[in-house]
């Protein structure tokens, strides 16, 4: 999948994962904030989504709960599987802009090879198969 010129700011999720750089978008999913076509069960039956839902916070890091005991357990997965923050992207959204954290994303998981989107889930470009070097 080609990296877009701008990444729609709907593709960051409730929970602070940029939607466009994940694997399940990459090949079906549109994005936790779109329509349930081409989701996967687990990302349907997900606790965070249905908190956020019922809460109407634009993002979680809006809540007086955050980091929540769900969020927080989120993080530390993300962080173990594939070294991403949620609430530091989370976080950093809020510091900085949506529009900086997704130019940032941008950057960061396009393949200069090919422009394609590199997924976090394994590090590897979407069209080429180049992995991705990590950021020393």
């Amino acid at each position: 999948m080609l990296m877009p010129e701008k990444i729609d700011n709907n593709m960051f999720a409730p929970c602070g994962v940029d939607c466009m750089t994940c694997t399940y978008h990459i090949s079906s999913c549109p994005g936790c904030r779109m329509g349930n076509h081409g989701k996967t069960k687990s990302t349907l039956k997900c606790k965070i989504k249905a908190c956020f839902d019922n809460k109407k916070f634009k993002y979680c890091s809006r809540c007086s709960q955050f980091p929540c005991k769900l969020i927080k357990k989120h993080d530390k997965n993300y962080k173990k599987r594939y070294n991403i923050s949620p609430i530091n992207n989370s976080k950093e959204v809020e510091n900085r802009g949506i529009n900086n954290f997704m130019k940032k994303e941008q950057l960061e998981w396009s393949c200069p090879d090919c422009n394609h989107i590199i997924s976090f889930n394994d590090k590897i470009c979407s069209n080429c198969k180049k992995i991705k070097e990590e950021n020393i």
